[in-house]
């Protein structure tokens, strides 16, 4: 097996080829001074199993672009077969058109991807039905645990794992499960004209210490309510953890500055708060 890192993820890629005693290709890639793309994958690949990992976040389209590239330059120099690794899969919150006229963007992206994989792999999609819109064999790994060990082995003790809304409680069942904690999510409860009071919908979390759990930290909105809410409830201390930081602007530093102790995320897409490697669950999928 062969590993191809792209520029987004070569740190992960890396990882990988470690996980799996596998070779990590060389890849050249630099741009033109007028914007234009080279690349050149070091060595050869005829009938070899390759992996390309290469992740999408800002500038999406860049990554996108190299990503498309590698799949098909491998398919052109013969490789047996190619599985496209995208631990961040950008347009995911495109899942559908809310208006007429408008383009199901993640569905353009997961058509490009099978022209020239024959298998995707990716990290806790923000919508799990992007899956259909592929024609390959496609598979969605869920890091949500990796964030649970993370803070077992941080020694985290007394805790509640909280997710902002409804949505992500699934994600902090899981983180729950690994810690033997109980989980909850905040719920807007409107008491009248212009009074809405947020709190947990069944936990008191008073005094104790609590882990919010998210997909994706964008600009940080919603996690900063949150953290407000949770002190205002007499939580003790306030974590945050995601699968995704992409971290837009100023966001861990807003996060920081409303209360949280500590913002960690995981490597999917390399930031200042990436302190958990999904490198093992992609090689057990890939094994």
């Amino acid at each position: 097996m062969i590993v191809i890192p792209g520029t987004a993820s070569q740190v992960l890629a890396k990882e990988v080829a470690d996980e799996l005693n596998a070779e990590l290709a060389g890849v050249t890639c630099r741009v033109f001074p007028d914007g234009e793309l080279y690349l050149r994958i070091e060595g050869e690949v005829a009938g070899e199993e390759c992996v390309v990992v290469q992740s999408t976040p800002r500038p999406q389209n860049r990554n996108i672009f190299e990503l498309l590239t590698l799949l098909e330059t491998l398919r052109e120099g013969g490789a047996e077969s190619i599985t496209a690794v995208v631990p961040y899969f950008a347009y995911a919150r495109q899942d559908r058109s809310f208006a007429r006229g408008e383009a199901v963007t993640s569905r353009v992206l997961a058509k490009h991807i099978s022209l020239h994989a024959d298998r995707f792999v990716g990290i806790n999609l923000h919508k799990s039905a992007i899956l259909d819109y592929f024609t390959i064999e496609a598979e969605e790994i869920d890091a949500s645990p990796e964030l649970g060990e993370y803070f077992r082995s941080r020694g985290v003790k007394d805790c509640v794992v909280i997710s902002p809304d409804k949505g992500a409680l699934a994600m902090a069942s899981q983180v729950a499960s690994c810690l033997g904690c109980e989980h909850d999510y905040l719920e807007k409860t409107r008491l009248g004209p212009g009074e809405v009071v947020v709190k947990p919908k069944n936990l008191n979390v008073q005094g104790m210490n609590a882990i919010i759990v998210d997909d994706i930290i964008d600009s940080g909105g919603s996690m900063v309510e949150a953290i407000r809410m949770l002190r205002a409830q007499g939580a003790a201390n306030i974590y945050v953890a995601c699968i995704h930081a992409v971290a837009t602007g100023s966001a861990i530093a807003r996060l920081f500055a409303a209360g949280a102790k500590e913002v960690v995320g995981t490597n999917t897409i390399a930031s200042q708060v990436s302190f958990i490697s999904v490198a093992p669950r992609i090689a057990q999928a890939l094994r």
